[in-house]
This record gives C-alpha cells, structure tokens and sequence, in this order.
C-alpha cells in the first residue's frame, strides 16, 4: 500500500518540470552547512525545503522542513517538486530512494575544510552562479591567509577536539573527540596548531579518561551541540579532575557552543578567528 501511494506521489506530484526551468529551481537541502552554502551563494530564493536543523541565516528557519537526520521524510521531499536535491554522503539512503523517483540529486563533502571549499565551486557551477562561488572562496582564502600570518609566530599547540562526553553519574567515562581526517583538524590548522589525534574518524572515535592523560595535550577545544542539553554550562569541574594534562593545568580550555562551532560548513572560518581570539586572549594573561 504504501509502495502505490509513493508512485501517485511520484507521479501526480514530483513529474519532471518544464524545460525552461533551471537545475537549481527548487532545491531541497538536507544538511545545515549545505543550507548555509546555498545562502552565501545567493540562491535562498530558491530553497524550498531544509531539514528542522537548518537556522542559519535566519530566512532558513521559515522554509519548508523535510525532517531531522534520522526521519527524513520521501513523501515531504517529493511534495515539494525538487528540481535539485543536495545531501552529504550520510543522505545516501534517501537520494537513493529520490532517484528511483527521478529526483536529481547531489551529493557535497563537508568532512573537511577542503570539501567545504569543493562544495561552493560545485554548488556555484551546477547552479550558474560560478562568479559568486570564486568570489566568496577568494574571500575565504583572503581571511585564511590573515589568520596565518596573524598566528605566524605564536606556539603550535598540540590539540584535543572534543565533541562530546559519557559520564556515569559524576564521573567521566570517556570523550568522543575528532580523528585527524575530520573537519576540525584543518581547523586548528589554520592556527599553526596540530589535531593530537592521529587516529582517522570511525564514526567518531572515543577516548578514555586514560587516554587523555597519556595524549597529554596542550590545548582542549570542547564543541558542544545547541541540540545537545546534557552538555551545556560550564565543564571545568570534569576536566579539573585532570590537573596534570597540560591544557588544564595552563587553563588553555576553551568552550564553544556557538552553532557555527558545530556546523562543518562556510563559517568554519568564523569558528577559526574566535579560537585565535580566545587563544590570543589568553597568552596575554
């Protein structure tokens, strides 16, 4: 039954749209920091669904919504006839189930800084607005290489990436932190600062209290998710509890819970300059 009512959706809703239409008519987003690329290049206009978690810029949060990560909806998607429907690699299931109804859809990498960077260029031609990608990717390297230079001559502190924890009642049992091929690892590259986790993302690796102290690191990055309340408020009772890693006995532990700290999207470059801030900040105490 449902297989029938998905084919007259296909059918009577999602038919192909006329010729003279553009590719990029009617996008459908399926990620936050793909909803964020679509703005910067000027094509909001042109956005007709994103999912719940789409809130930046603010236009974002009035466009029809598709879902979370986890209950994508094929039939809302459908509904809204998409000219063009673009995923991460993780939407791999519903573009799959979209192209059995002829949907066209993409597929961008926003795993690293690079793939962000890719994802303005592909989404810029796909969409005619090549001018617009090469002028914002210009833009970026501009504030790239002014974080650099500013950041030249200051220590290249090892790095722990921290993007979640477990307790079991007050104690911490153990940290999920980025792997080396992450998103957060060209981040705090570009302030001259090395990810101490050479091991590559496995979904996202998880470090034990023991492990911690044996990575010893210099600076703790902590990102805490808007969505994820059990981590909000200040973490210096759990990671006093370390007192001989050296990010906590130097107090170089930063917390963010800014959205873009937790968005691998366009402004990784905002997330760049606030860690130098913070940084900066605190060598000159």
């Amino acid at each position: 039954m449902k297989r029938l009512f998905l084919t007259l959706i296909a059918t009577l809703i999602a038919a192909p749209c006329s010729a003279e239409d553009d590719t990029c008519a009617r996008i459908v987003s399926l990620s936050p920091s793909i909803t964020e690329v679509i703005f910067e290049l000027g094509l909001g206009d042109k956005l007709v669904g994103v999912t719940r978690y789409c809130r930046y810029p603010e236009q974002a949060r009035s466009v029809a919504k598709v879902g979370g990560f986890y209950d994508m909806s094929l039939e809302n998607i459908l509904s809204l006839k998409p000219t063009q429907v673009i995923g991460l690699r993780e939407n791999a299931e519903i573009r799959e189930s979209l192209r059995k109804f002829g949907v066209p859809t993409s597929e961008v990498d926003h795993m690293t800084v690079e793939g962000i960077r890719r994802s303005i260029s592909t989404i810029g031609t796909a969409c005619g607005v090549e001018s617009r990608a090469r002028a914002k990717l210009d833009t970026l390297a501009e504030r790239e290489r002014a974080l650099r230079a500013r950041r030249a001559t200051s220590p290249s502190y090892t790095t722990l990436v921290v993007v979640g924890r477990m307790h079991e009642g007050e104690t911490l049992s153990g940290m999920y932190v980025s792997g080396k091929d992450g998103f957060y690892t060209g981040v705090v590259e570009l302030l001259g600062m090395r990810n101490i986790n050479t091991d590559p993302t496995v979904a996202v690796p998880m470090l034990s209290p023991e492990g911690l102290m044996a990575l010893a690191p210099e600076v703790i990055i902590e990102i805490v998710n808007v969505d994820d309340p059990a981590l909000k408020g200040s973490p210096s009772a759990v990671w006093n509890r370390f007192p001989k890693v050296p990010a906590v006995k130097n107090s170089r532990i930063f917390t963010l819970s800014d959205d873009y700290a937790s968005i691998p999207g366009p402004r990784y470059i905002e997330l760049a300059e606030r860690l130098a801030d913070l940084l900066e900040r605190k060598e000159r105490t």
